[in-house]
């Protein structure tokens, strides 16, 4: 997913914005009324559409029996058994360009330990919804599929508008957009605009502080390494065992830091968050400190801003085929995950991990490579690419004071995609979302809050009304 970070941690036992329906007296009793958006999406976080295997076509056809019950009509497309995408238009005058609504219906994996309910459950704890996807990334499908629904019931659309679910971005998207783009190219016919996951939310004391819409990401460079060797048995290691290799490999490659240096779209999207207050810095100040005291600042900047300055490594999984403690193995693998700035050269990133490695015996390959793309522009309701300005105007009516500004995210989503074929995308999280509850995308105890949801629901209505029907 393209991570939504806030920068500051939230105190989730207060409420800014009322909450639903019945939600005062739910908190009493631990048992909230759902909304009918949250009960579809808990139903929803009940499909397990872990990725590997996949398995979203399940998750396809219930989308597909809840645009069936409001009279849509929907296609259901499989890129291979079980790995389904779904698409439904609502037609418009014209007047303006299509808008395209998207979400990706596959999850990261999740073991259930650690967890304060199977993260398949869609269990309600408290004031909030516990499971894998309510963020990442079924609450937004939700949140799109109601506002969908909404301009289905009020007509009179000036704009196309297109709700497409797809499978696999959690493993890079090659079941996704990328391949329904060359297979059903008329599901795409007539959009100018799109909105999908991403963004930075700030949320303090319940507050929300800054939404931030993401205009550009990095790319990604996963990389599988590996070594062989004769195995056998452990009390007679030697130095160029397969294990040793790949650890002498993976310290080479992650300890080594990438330089630091700050692009024109990552001087913007900082200079627009400029005087919001604690823990942002000023684009000037990073652009003199990242020539003239980089060590400093990468010990004073938070993660995912430092993340906007440099290429990141991370070593994700690591492996042998040893059966026994006592055995040495025959084979041993790292895995990495690279996230590269936009002017990041992948071929030349790629030739300095090999170099990096120094290690002829050690194998690199390419397991999926993912480049950013160009920026979407931001606008104003004035321009002709008006859906920045929509979203920047309802979050502003929405949430008074609330900073909206352009973001460049470090993780990497399909919105890269669609601009790369021309399709202005543009990545959203409607929702409030606290420091706590964030930690759980792609981690343990993944959930959120009910209130925040059907206001982030509310929230969706309004940008899709605000474009797409006539006023």
């Amino acid at each position: 997913m393209a991570l939504a970070v806030p920068i500051l941690a939230a105190l989730a036992a207060l409420s800014w914005l009322p909450g639903p329906p019945g939600a005062a007296a739910a908190q009493g009793s631990g048992e909230p009324d759902l909304s009918p958006a949250a009960r579809r999406l808990q139903a929803y976080v009940q499909i397990d559409t872990s990725n590997p295997p996949g398995n979203e076509k399940a998750g396809a056809l219930y989308l597909k029996r809840l645009l069936d019950e409001a009279g849509i009509a929907s296609e259901i497309h499989e890129a291979s058994p079980g790995r389904a995408s779904l698409y439904a238009r609502l037609k418009g005058s014209g007047s303006r360009g299509g808008l395209l609504l998207h979400h990706h219906i596959d999850v990261v994996p999740a073991a259930p330990a650690g967890w304060e309910a199977p993260p398949f459950s869609g269990a309600v704890r408290g004031i909030r919804l516990v499971g894998r996807g309510t963020i990442d990334d079924k609450g937004l499908g939700i949140a799109q599929l109601e506002a969908f629904l909404d301009a289905k019931r009020s007509g009179g659309l000036r704009s196309d508008l297109v709700f497409l679910a797809t499978p696999d971005e959690e493993t890079g998207g090659a079941l996704g957009v990328s391949l329904l783009l060359k297979e059903r190219p008329h599901w795409f016919a007539g959009i100018s605009d799109a909105i999908g996951e991403g963004g930075l939310v700030e949320t303090i004391v319940d507050r929300p502080r800054l939404f931030g819409i993401e205009v550009q990401q990095k790319g990604a460079l996963w990389l599988r390494l590996s070594a062989s060797g004769p195995g056998g048995h452990a009390s007679l290691p030697g130095p160029t065992e397969p294990s040793l290799r790949i650890a002498r490999a993976v310290a080479a490659v992650a300890g080594k830091e990438r330089p630091l240096r700050l692009e024109s779209e990552v001087e913007r999207a900082f200079r627009a968050r400029e005087g919001i207050g604690k823990g942002h810095p000023a684009a000037g100040d990073l652009k003199r400190r990242v020539k003239n005291d980089p060590a400093r600042l990468r010990a004073e900047l938070s993660p995912r801003d430092l993340a906007l300055l440099t290429d990141t490594i991370a070593v994700t999984r690591i492996g042998t085929d040893s059966l026994a403690q006592n055995a040495l193995p025959r084979t041993a693998w790292a895995e990495l995950d690279i996230r590269f700035l936009p002017s990041t050269d992948p071929a030349e990133l790629l030739e300095w991990v090999r170099a990096t490695i120094a290690d002829p015996l050690v194998k690199v390959k390419v397991v999926f490579q993912g480049a950013p793309g160009p920026a979407s522009p931001e606008s104003d309701l004035s321009d002709a690419y008006g859906v920045y300005g929509v979203i920047r105007k309802v979050l502003a009516e929405r949430f008074p004071g609330v900073a909206v500004v352009p973001d460049v995210s470090p993780a990497l989503s399909e919105n890269r995609v669609f601009r790369t074929h021309g399709i202005r995308a543009y990545g959203l999280t409607p929702f409030r979302l606290n420091y706590y509850d964030m930690a759980g995308i792609h981690g343990q105890n993944e959930r959120i809050r009910l209130d925040w949801f059907d206001e982030g629901v509310e929230t969706m209505r309004r940008i899709v009304r605000a474009w797409a029907i006539r006023p």
